[in-house]
């Protein structure tokens, strides 16, 4: 529904523009056709009216079938496709010297209209029309009315060619509008439509995610209470089973609160001038013992490189990339950390040798809650929103996160980020 408004409206507000710009093109034409028009009337017009002797001889020489065979050389320099006819009191033609046919010209009525001095008319007669100029002449003959036209039969036919090129080639316009602006709101409501089906699978795996640690809790909280006069030394079993579940929540939760303000813009990076490579140093060292515990060998070869971040997100990056590497590798496996500038940005790669990352997965390993396998996931702890995370932190310091992997060869996760000048 929503696409055929869309492509509707295109249409609409297409129609209305080609019938404006038709319009207003049909205006100016007609009006500049038009002045084209009056302006060789009265040139000619006022070339008789200001020679009264060539007019007087030709008056005096008309033949008596009222001029029919008049001069046909351009008297008095007349355009040729310019006429004029004059008339006597009781109009009767006694000057025609472009030999129009003036039998169906309404010339007795275009007299009257003259009557007042001069007057314009637009006549049709014989299937053709014509705008003639009238006014009276007074000369040593008599009274006269003169006649001056023009055959608009070209400026009507110019007129309907305009007129049919703009209806037809609007109707076509409208048509191809409509069409294409179907295709066009299809693809602007593809990342409506892709932004609602995230919001929908965001919303079901946030529910999933604190379906279980909330089905743990309340079993937990059953054995207690069925048992209330047992100490917390008897139930310490389903105790840690709470304690650990809540944790895993409240985790999950701001998590959750940290990548909707982050949508929102409600967090703010506060940069300063910072030195990447150290940072990830201590965070590397601080993270030794969690390593140690879990078998693996992790080590860190940092340099200088100087950026303009904030320290805490930063941090919070260089954390959730190592601790992601602990997690996938198994005991035995090495985790290695590395921070160099490179050129104009400062590198930041933390290798493991885990089971790596299969191709059709790479692209979707920073989406939220997405997990290459779900039971493992799960088993390490995870929300499944660290990379998420990790990956707004990096496009809010206008940098880069990838993922380089074979699988079965461990996983390489490379931060770029703008070295400071």
């Amino acid at each position: 529904r929503a696409r055929l408004t869309l492509a509707g409206f295109y249409a609409a507000v297409m129609a209305v523009t080609i019938l404006a710009i038709g319009a207003v093109a049909y205006v100016v034409i007609s009006h500049s056709l038009d002045d084209e028009i009056n302006s060789a009337i009265t040139a000619t017009a006022t070339g008789v009216l200001h020679d009264p002797g060539r007019f007087g001889s030709l008056l005096a020489s008309a033949p008596p079938d009222h001029g029919r065979d008049g001069d046909e050389s351009g008297t008095l320099g007349i355009s040729s496709d310019v006429f004029f006819i004059s008339t006597d009191q009781g109009g009767a033609v006694i000057a025609n010297p472009r030999r129009i046919d003036v039998q169906h010209l309404p010339l007795a009525q275009l007299a009257r209209n003259a009557a007042g001095g001069k007057a314009w008319s637009d006549v049709s007669a014989g299937g053709h029309r014509y705008r003639i100029y009238s006014t009276v002449v007074t000369s040593p003959q008599g009274l006269f009315y003169l006649h001056v036209g023009r055959s608009l039969d070209a400026r009507d036919s110019q007129l309907r060619t305009l007129a049919m090129v703009f209806g037809f080639g609007g109707l076509a316009a409208v048509v191809f509008s409509a069409v294409g602006g179907l295709w066009l709101a299809g693809r602007a409501l593809v990342p409506i439509r892709t932004a609602l089906e995230t919001q929908r699978r965001f919303v079901s795996d946030a529910s999933h995610e604190l379906r279980t640690p909330i089905a743990v809790v309340r079993a937990n909280n059953e054995l207690l209470l069925r048992h209330p006069e047992s100490t917390i030394e008897a139930n310490f079993d389903q105790v840690e089973a709470i304690a650990g579940e809540t944790e895993h929540m409240t985790r999950l939760v701001e998590d959750l609160l940290t990548l909707a303000r982050a949508d929102e813009g409600r967090i703010a990076i506060a940069p300063e001038r910072l030195d990447f490579g150290a940072l990830v140093e201590e965070v590397t060292r601080d993270m030794g013992a969690l390593a140690e515990v879990k078998g693996l060998d992790l080590a860190s070869d940092c340099g200088a490189g100087e950026v303009n971040g904030d320290p805490q997100r930063l941090r919070q990056l260089a954390v959730i990339l190592i601790d992601n590497a602990l997690k996938y590798t198994p005991a035995g496996g090495r985790v290695r950390v590395s921070c160099r500038r490179s050129g104009r940005r400062v590198e930041l790669r933390v290798t493991d040798t885990g089971p790596g990352i299969a191709p059709e997965h790479q692209k979707r390993i920073f989406d939220r809650f997405y997990r290459v396998d779900v039971s493992r996931a799960r088993s390490a702890g995870g929300s499944g929103l660290g990379l998420a995370i990790a990956h707004w932190i990096v496009e809010a310091h206008h940098g880069r996160l990838l993922v380089e992997s074979v699988p079965g060869k461990g996983a390489t996760f490379v931060v770029r980020l703008p070295a400071r000048e």
